[in-house]
């Protein structure tokens, strides 16, 4: 049985998303903030004969993503909702259940990342006051820095500002002497219990010089200091190695996503970002 989800339901989905906090991180921290009443969010569930939750599928705006197990009964039920929404443009989660999809959206090419995380920072590198937290007036440079690393901008300043109003993301910037940001990082999923570290980068000109270290012990820092686990992904070794200094260790879960086909001069500049 599948049945879209209310806000009578929220206590056994989470108790059901609880069984993996960090894998699940995305869907609960999107469940903790936006709840069941929001037109950018709805939730399913897929229950057995014992009206146990075995399976979940949100959607956020244009991301999908799909809760459940490899051995998912409900999946002919899951697979042609998902293709009923039509805004979706990215299908993600664990590998597990993402696998299952991939030959139904040729159009979408799987993207695998290391998820790791980080209970207690076990180095912590020099300079640290360089790290400052995004305010308004600095959204414009933010948004230049993020043409520079990733030659796309993720929100419009628009969005980006009500976003920092609300306090629905953290960004930590390094600037240099002309107040320009040359490296930063976000927090853009947060739970009671964890948050996820991401689009951290560097400009080209300011590489090797440790910034995008800065940036994540700062983060970091930010989620331990509030009681929650760091986690992040990242795609090459030379960011895990980096990652794995400080402190974190690769879980044996893998995230993947089914994204539209990338240009080829474009992946390896994705790679840096969810490096």
């Amino acid at each position: 049985m599948i049945y879209k989800c209310a806000e009578n339901n929220k206590d056994l989905i989470l108790d059901f998303l609880e069984n993996d906090p960090i894998t699940n991180l995305f869907v609960i921290a999107d469940i903790e903030r936006y709840g069941f009443d929001s037109l950018d969010q709805d939730v399913w569930a897929y229950t057995n004969d014992l009206d146990e939750i075995k399976g979940l599928l949100l959607r956020y705006k244009d991301i999908a993503i799909p809760v459940h197990g490899k051995e998912f009964l409900g999946f002919d039920t899951f697979l042609p909702l998902l293709q009923s929404l039509n805004e979706i443009n990215v299908i993600s989660g664990e590998k597990l259940a993402i696998e299952q999809y991939e030959i139904y959206f040729p159009e979408l090419e799987q993207i695998e990342t290391i998820l790791s995380v980080c209970e207690e920072l076990i180095e912590s590198p020099k300079k640290m006051h360089l790290v400052e937290k995004l305010v308004r007036a600095d959204i414009p440079a933010y948004l230049s820095w993020q043409k520079a690393c990733f030659e796309t901008v993720s929100e419009s300043e628009l969005v980006l500002t009500e976003m920092l109003d609300n306090e629905d993301v953290l960004i930590h910037i390094i600037k240099n002497d002309r107040n320009e940001i040359i490296s930063s990082g976000r927090i853009s999923a947060e739970s009671s219990k964890a948050a996820m570290i991401t689009r951290i980068g560097t400009v080209k000109s300011e590489e090797s010089k440790g910034y995008a270290t800065m940036i994540t012990t700062s983060l970091t820092q930010y989620c331990l200091d509030n009681a929650k686990v760091a986690c992040l992904f990242y795609h090459n070794s030379k960011a895990g190695c980096v990652y794995h200094r400080l402190g974190y260790q690769d879980t044996t879960k893998k995230w993947c996503m089914l994204k539209p086909k990338l240009e080829e001069n474009k992946k390896n500049i994705f790679q840096e970002l969810i490096s």
